[in-house]
């Protein structure tokens, strides 16, 4: 990769550090390429599938916008006065915003709550697809969830926590490297597995190198809490997704 320009892509992202920390992650974690970058703006290709457009303008995102083949089906835009003006031209079936949730603190020891841990395979998939509820279009279809597992399970980062060998939660990251899929089974809520899976997840990405982030739909305010309450910092902006 060019690295004039992931230097340029990195000067301009930590200007607005809390609400780019989406892309710094990507590029951190080595699935981001980096198509344009300059001073009011840059446009990634993530893991070969996503597209990210940070802008200061609208004429500066119209012009990195051109640039975006049309068969693209996803794009995440960083700038909220920028969102209606590329979904007229993107035209997506579904549109998401969400706050950006980071941690930047000391790793920690995991509690011990007499859990059980390891990576999901393929055949866990119908159980998986069974309480997870995947966002955009596919939303409430099992054999569509079901796929989208079967695509993160082979990255390694989809793990369970088990107790008396029974499935009471797991986590994982999405395409572009963000924490995710947080689910818990219905009769192992409130007894602190989302807490735990969730600083599973983040050591493990501290572990890789990688800085940890997820991020939360702005309506979602138990895991907003969560988030707080683990350290991170959530962004005071959103980004949003928009999915053909």
């Amino acid at each position: 990769m060019d690295q004039k320009k992931v230097g340029l892509a990195r000067e301009y992202l930590y200007h607005k550090l809390n609400q780019n920390i989406n892309m710094l992650a990507s590029l951190q974690a080595g699935i981001s390429e980096v198509i344009i970058a300059e001073e009011k703006g840059c446009l990634f290709c993530t893991n070969q599938s996503i597209w990210q457009l940070a802008a200061d303008d609208e004429q500066t995102a119209l012009r990195l916008y051109e640039r975006i083949p049309r068969e693209a089906a996803m794009l995440e835009v960083q700038e909220a006065a920028q969102f209606d003006l590329i979904a007229q031209r993107f035209q997506p079936r579904c549109v998401e915003t969400y706050y950006n949730a980071w941690y930047a603190g000391e790793r920690f020891a995991l509690p011990d709550i007499g859990a059980k841990v390891r990576v999901m395979t393929e055949e866990d998939a119908d159980e998986l697809a069974k309480y997870y509820h995947l966002p955009g279009p596919s939303a409430g279809n099992f054999e569509e969830t079901r796929a989208y597992i079967l695509e993160r399970i082979p990255t390694g980062t989809v793990v369970g926590a088990f107790l008396d060998g029974r499935l009471a939660g797991f986590v994982g990251t999405h395409d572009e490297g963000s924490i995710g899929m947080l689910t818990v089974v219905p009769e192992f809520r409130r007894r602190g597995f989302a807490t735990y899976l969730e600083k599973l997840a983040i050591a493990r990405a501290l572990e890789c190198g990688h800085i940890p982030f997820g991020q939360i739909a702005r309506d979602n305010h138990a895991s907003i809490a969560l988030q707080k309450s683990l350290g991170m910092t959530i962004s005071d902006e959103l980004v949003c997704w928009m999915d053909k």
